[in-house]
Parts: C-alpha cells; sequence; structure tokens
C-alpha cells in the first residue's frame, strides 16, 4: 500500500454509512467513516491500534467499492491513472493473498503501461482463482473496469481464464 494515497468515499461508502445497507462489520465501517479524501493511508493506518489490520482494512474496502483514491489535480494524465491502477491491483492483491502478495505486487509495481497491466492481470485473476477466492476475483475485474483495463464483460470469466479478447 502506497502510505501517500489519498481516499475518499465513494456513493457505496456514503450509502454504508448513512443506512448500514451493507452491514460491514464494525471495525470496517469505523476505518471507512475515518476515511475523509484529506488524510494518507498513512495517517488513516497509525489512528487504529492494529496498524496491519487497518491496512488490510483500506484493501478490502477499496477492492470492494466503498473507497476509491481521491482525485488529484491532473488526475486525467496517464501516469495518474497508471500509478491509480497500479495501487488498486496491489492493494487487492495485499488484501486477497495476504502475505504472499509481495512478488504480484513487485510485478504491478514494474509495469510501465496499463497495457502492461492488462497482461499482468489475466495472471494475477488467475492466481486469485487457483486459491479459491472468487469473490475477490469478481472485485478485482470490476476494478479494471473502472481503470479501463477491462472493456469487455466477459472478459476473463470463470470459465475461460485466458478469454480476452476472442482467446490468446
Amino acid at each position: 500500500m502506497d502510505p501517500d494515497i489519498v481516499y475518499t468515499k465513494t456513493a457505496r461508502g456514503l450509502d454504508e454509512i448513512k443506512w448500514r445497507r451493507h452491514k460491514l462489520p464494525a471495525r470496517l465501517r469505523a476505518l471507512l467513516i475515518t476515511i475523509d479524501g484529506k488524510s494518507t493511508a498513512a495517517a488513516l493506518v497509525r489512528r487504529f491500534s492494529s496498524p496491519a489490520q487497518a491496512a488490510a482494512g483500506i484493501a478490502g474496502l477499496l477492492a470492494c467499492g466503498f473507497i476509491e483514491v481521491a482525485a488529484e489535480a491532473g488526475a486525467s494524465s496517464s501516469a495518474d491513472s497508471l500509478r491509480a491502477a497500479r495501487q488498486f491491483m496491489a492493494t487487492s492483491m495485499l488484501a486477497t493473498l495476504g502475505v504472499d502478495a509481495d512478488y504480484p505486487a513487485a510485478s504491478i509495481n514494474s509495469a510501465q503501461s496499463l497495457e502492461e497491466l492488462a497482461e499482468l492481470a489475466s495472471k494475477l485473476l488467475d492466481l486469485v482463482r487457483s486459491q479459491g477466492h472468487d469473490s475477490a476475483a469478481d472485485a478485482f475485474i470490476a476494478g479494471l473496469r473502472d481503470f479501463g483495463i477491462v472493456q469487455d464483460s466477459d472478459w476473463l470469466s470463470p470459465n475461460e481464464p485466458s478469454a480476452r479478447n476472442g482467446g490468446s
């Protein structure tokens, strides 16, 4: 997790705070409430007695769509898009794989373009599914769509792990 990233609540996150529709556990809800769109991830994590749990909570909230990387000045540039996509993918892998996410995170951080991330996403998705994390895989694909890495709704379906762009 990049300690300098600033997160903000999504509409889904605001809905959870107001109506409790998604029934988040108390600790995750408390973490969600503290996300203000101004504090860095490092500052948020320091507020909790277990920084590791808070970091994993942030990853989970991001993967499930309760929070997102806050828009920054010039966020439309490709460098910022790449950085945000890398952050999403690395955080998702950490939330899903725990300590086994080191190698995937290194691969993610070395990607130099969204196209490289798209190629890597296929391998990461296979890894997540091979460990039985189908719901995390679905959240991962949804996040990849948000970053424009995945456009096709059938991309990497559970039945055809390498079915991107008509099969490769």
